[in-house]
């Protein structure tokens, strides 16, 4: 008989990092579920569109609840009629987090929690909730396993990063535009419209002074909410091609990049770049309060210090963005070469991140 596993993923970032695991787990006795994007499209039995539970911010996340609460459901009677064996759940701890209570009352048997709840950063008793309700804690920061010390339950495993490992065979791309530098706004509605305005009157800007043809990466549904922005650039659609979008963005001089997986993913390729990010006032004054890093960009947190700026609420604004920029331009050498330290602290076993934690939960899938 046919045993199933679930994948429970939040957002574009997990779905790219399950697309580049799955080959490392075939089992033709085992299932493999998940809400899917374009890219598992046909690799995966889909649980629905992964567009419905992917939000940001405490406030921001409200016009989506009723999308959320829809797919939460769906998951939930999925799990109660189908009676999978193991449940994977990738990042997204407000959604996740929940949901392996859950499991584990209705006898999922083995819970496995990859790319970890940041605990570091702010909610550092969630790390009771994964040692009572996970079997298997697989961990992809070289500085979480200190949190988890002492801990009775789940098993802990430090994997390494597999974006790392993910862009190492990422070739050059030629694309006759000349010096360019690459604009990404966001990968939510919330996020775009926060942050389209400024970054338009920036790139009209840049393209004046600097003379570098701007290249938006985003997705086909905000072309309409891009417009004036997209009137100035170059456009590559990430959901048509997310690959495309990272040769891009390896090319390069520089990128205006929203804080997240792409500044990570941008650090990985060596592109020299700022952060940003606008959000709710009052979700950024609780956060303020909440969180325990001085950074918010990965890089920064995990060299301890503030190698790429950041540019947070106010202080994201175009003339600020502009004057950044050219300190930006300035310091690029200086920015590639933490990139490289930081590739060696995110994967300092070396090898294959991508192996290793599919032959941890082909262990578990082993057992059942």
């Amino acid at each position: 008989m046919t045993k199933k596993v679930v994948f429970s993923l939040g957002d574009p970032s997990a779905e790219k990092i399950l697309n580049a695991l799955l080959p490392h787990l075939g089992d033709s006795n085992w299932e493999f579920f998940a809400f899917t994007g374009n890219l598992l499209k046909g690799k995966v039995n889909s649980l629905g569109n992964i567009g419905d539970i992917s939000a940001t911010g405490l406030f921001e996340v409200l016009p989506k609840l009723p999308k959320i609460l829809r797919a939460r459901r769906r998951l939930l009677n999925f799990l109660k009629r189908e009676r999978p064996q193991i449940l994977v759940a990738m990042d997204a701890p407000g959604f996740n987090l929940p949901l392996i209570k859950v499991a584990k009352r209705l006898g999922v048997k083995r819970v496995i929690y990859f790319i970890l709840p940041q605990i570091w950063a702010w909610k550092e008793e969630r790390k009771y909730i994964l040692s009572r309700y996970a079997d298997v804690l697989i961990s992809i920061l070289p500085f979480e396993g200190e949190y988890f010390k002492g801990l009775k339950g789940a098993r802990f495993h430090f994997v390494g990063h597999p974006s790392v490992e993910m862009l190492e065979s990422l070739g050059d791309v030629k694309t006759g535009w000349g010096d360019y530098f690459v604009i990404f706004p966001g990968s939510r509605k919330n996020e775009i419209k926060k942050h389209r305005e400024v970054l338009t009157q920036a790139a009209a800007a840049a393209v004046k002074e600097l003379g570098y043809q701007p290249v938006l990466l985003t997705f086909k549904s905000f072309k309409g909410l891009l417009k004036p922005l997209r009137k100035l650039s170059k456009v590559v659609y990430l959901d048509e091609n997310p690959l495309r979008g990272l040769e891009i963005l390896k090319g390069a001089r520089f990128g205006w990049i929203k804080s997240g997986t792409t500044a990570l993913e941008a650090s990985l390729l060596e592109t020299p770049h700022l952060i940003f990010y606008k959000t709710n006032p009052l979700t950024y004054l609780l956060a303020k309060r909440l969180v325990k890093v001085p950074h918010l960009h990965l890089a920064n947190i995990v060299l301890g210090e503030r190698v790429v700026p950041e540019l947070l609420q106010k202080e994201f604004n175009p003339a600020n963005l502009m004057k950044t920029t050219y300190r930006l331009l300035e310091n690029s050498d200086h920015q590639r070469d933490h990139f490289r330290v930081l590739k060696k602290l995110l994967n300092p076993e070396g090898g294959s991140v991508l192996k290793r934690t599919a032959k941890i939960i082909r262990e578990e899938m082993e057992k059942l």
